[in-house]
Order: C-alpha cells, then sequence, then structure tokens
C-alpha cells in the first residue's frame, strides 16, 4: 500500500480559561506531521485534550488546519503556518477592532 508521506499542518485550537477571571478564551496554533488534513484534525483534537487536561480549561469545538509543507520540506523563517480569509464587508479599521480582544495575556522574557 503506497501511502502518501507526511506533511506539516498547522492546527488552531480555541479554549476557554474557566478558573480566571473574566474567563478569557484562547487560540493556539500547534505544528504537526500528518499524512491529510483529517489525521492532522485528528491529532490537533487530542493534542488539545491533552493541554486544556494540565489546567481547568474548556476546548472549543472548533480545529482549523492549514497544510504547510509537502513531505520533507524545511520549515524556516518566514514559513507561513496559519491562514484564513475573512470574506467580510468592514473597514480595515472596523476589522481590526473586531478581532482585537483588548490586552492580550503574554509574557516576555527578560
Amino acid at each position: 500500500m503506497n501511502q502518501e508521506p507526511k506533511a506539516w499542518y498547522s492546527a488552531r485550537t480555541f479554549y476557554r480559561w474557566l478558573p480566571w477571571e473574566n474567563r478569557p478564551y484562547e487560540e493556539r496554533v500547534v505544528l504537526f506531521r500528518a499524512r491529510s488534513l483529517d489525521e492532522a484534525i485528528g491529532l490537533a483534537e487530542r493534542e488539545a485534550a491533552e493541554y486544556a487536561g494540565e489546567s481547568d480549561f474548556e476546548v472549543l469545538d472548533m480545529v482549523q488546519a492549514h497544510r504547510i509543507s509537502d513531505g520533507d520540506e524545511e520549515l524556516g523563517v518566514g514559513t507561513e503556518v496559519f491562514s484564513k480569509l475573512h470574506a467580510l464587508d468592514l473597514t480595515a479599521d472596523e476589522f481590526l477592532d473586531r478581532y482585537d480582544s483588548g490586552p492580550a495575556h503574554t509574557q516576555t522574557s527578560d
């Protein structure tokens, strides 16, 4: 049986942080090697459940996956890991306001 070689996929998963004040949402993009989009989504669903199990997070019921490369292509600086088109009748400022959820919970290294 000739199996398709594994390609790189990114998968965007969504969570709700239950223990935090205001229960913020989180989006993550994680890389996987898989033979198909369906396999990549399955891997992402399993990884999301493990990630959420480490804390009191709720996994939201949506995975968005994106094929990054074919076979053994090397990933590097500038490699697109996720892309999504939005067909919305909004000005650029309205679009950015819609997707700006306020201060991000980030950590910087010193």
